[in-house]
Formats: structure tokens, sequence, C-alpha cells
């Protein structure tokens, strides 16, 4: 049985608070196109989500004139699953707009938006970005504004809870911002990481962001947060050219003691010991 075509939902979205542009000597607010299929539940709240609330949206019909494409600056296509006939899906708007194309998967897009975000204002950071996604590849892969993601699927993440259940954090994760975190925590645990700087960086309030989190991996932010941690740790430890503490500060603890104290919790025996004997946890 022949499976049904995906079909698409396209947006001009508008940046009235952005410097203006010049489009066919006119004076205009900068802005892009953006792709998303139809199955998104709410490309709406998508879009602010990703560009801000300040946007304007314009929901592109079968008919839609040229002249409301001319002057974007992007053409951003949102698919948590790259299709194979995405070729096909952009192939139109190749043909009347003569702007980069940037493909958008979930473990990506927020770092994607904000790359298009910085570009459009002036960032002096992100027009290299924007030369690299004009390829259409499958998405970008490596930095951004300094920032590097995990690119490998994600990885088995275990914790036993305080009522000594074996919790598995979800590999198959549906949300592109609870994606988008875990991927930005298996890159950066040595760092200073924390739910309120996780919240602002994919637009979600703290409790908003908690309760998303929750939900999708299956464990609270902190708890898998700790337990990247730990598991970096484990790793560490089985070498001896570290010593414990140079391996706490590497995996993100602020003093030996915090992190001397959470290996226990989580491991049944202090760093030390795991040390000696590694076999002893799972």
């Amino acid at each position: 049985m022949k499976q049904k075509a995906q079909s698409w939902i396209g947006f001009v979205i508008e940046f009235p608070t952005y410097p203006r542009q010049m489009v066919q000597g006119r004076e205009e607010s900068r802005r892009i196109v953006f792709l998303c299929p139809d199955s998104e539940g709410n490309p709406t709240e998508l879009c602010l989500a990703l560009f801000g609330q300040q946007i304007l949206m314009h929901r592109l019909q079968q008919d839609e004139p040229v002249e409301s494409l001319a002057g974007a600056s992007f053409l951003f296509v949102y698919a948590a699953e790259t299709p194979d006939a995405l070729r096909g899906i952009v192939s139109r708007y190749e043909d009347i707009m003569n702007a980069p194309i940037l493909v958008a998967r979930k473990a990506n897009v927020v770092r994607t938006a904000q790359m298009v975000t910085e570009f459009l204002v002036g960032g002096t950071g992100a027009q290299t970005g924007a030369e690299t996604a004009t390829t259409g590849s499958e998405g970008l892969a490596g930095k951004f504004s300094g920032e590097e993601l995990w690119n490998d699927p994600l990885p088995e993440i275990v914790l036993v809870d305080e009522e000594g259940n074996t919790v598995h954090a979800s590999h198959q994760l549906q949300d592109y911002r609870a994606e988008y975190t875990c991927r930005y925590v298996l890159a950066h645990f040595n760092e200073n990481i924390n739910r309120d700087k996780m919240a602002e960086m994919v637009n979600l309030s703290p409790g908003y962001f908690s309760n998303l989190f929750r939900s999708e991996v299956g464990m609270s932010f902190s708890d898998y947060l700790i337990q990247v941690r730990v598991e970096n740790a484990k790793t560490l430890l089985r070498r001896f050219d570290l010593s414990v503490e140079a391996i706490s500060k590497k995996c993100g603890f602020n003093s030996l003691a915090h992190f001397s104290r959470t290996f226990k919790d989580r491991c049944g025996l202090s760093p030390l010991k795991y040390r000696k004997s590694p076999h002893l946890v799972a």
C-alpha cells in the first residue's frame, strides 16, 4: 500500500523589531519563510518559542503570490525526521527565492533558530554559520556560537530513585526542546548548568521547562544532569592519571565534598573505593 505523502505548512515570519532591509527599493521588515509538517501539533506556538513573541506570522496559501516571498533571508525547514522527499519539498521555493536553506531537526532546531535571529540582527558570528547552511544538509553539526551539542544517539542514562526503582531516560524524545536540552547537557556537563539557564535557552519558564523535561525524558532535569556527570566520573576513575579532585572538577561538581557525597549516593561507593573496585558497581 502506497504511503500517503507528508503535507506541509508554511509561514512568512516577519521580525518588525529587527533592523530593516531594502527590498526592491522599499524598506521592509526582515523576514524568513518557515516550513514544518502539518503533523506538528501547534506550529504557531513552535514559531513563537523559536523566534520570540515579537514576530508577525502570515500563513502561506497554495496560490501565494511570489511577491510575498521576495526578500526573505532564509528558507527554514523544520523536519523532526528529515524525509527523503525533502528536495521536492523545497524545490518550489528554490525557484522563487534567492536565499539559504536551513534544515533543522529536533536535535538542532533551537541552535539553528538562534543562528537565524543572530544573523538577522547583524551578529557577525552568525554569518559563517549561515554560509555553511546553504548546502541543504540534514542539519548543522559541530559548533554554533561557541556551543557544541552531542551528535551521537542519546546514550543509556539509568538511575535508581529514592524508592529503589530503576529509572531509564527515554531515547525517543518527541519535543525538540527536551532533546536539545539532553544533547546540550551531554556536551556541557562539566560547566555551570542549571534548570533556569536551560529553561531560558529554550524560551520556557522554569516551571514549564521542568514539567516538560520530566514528561519527555522520564526523570527530572536535575537527576539527568547529575547522572550524566556521575557516569562520566566513572569512566575517568577507571584511569589513574587524574586525581579524584581533578575528576570532580572535570565533571562539573563544585567541590570534592559534593562530588564524593553525590557519587556515593548514586553508586553506593565512594570515588576512591570505586577506583579500586569498579566491578562492584554496575
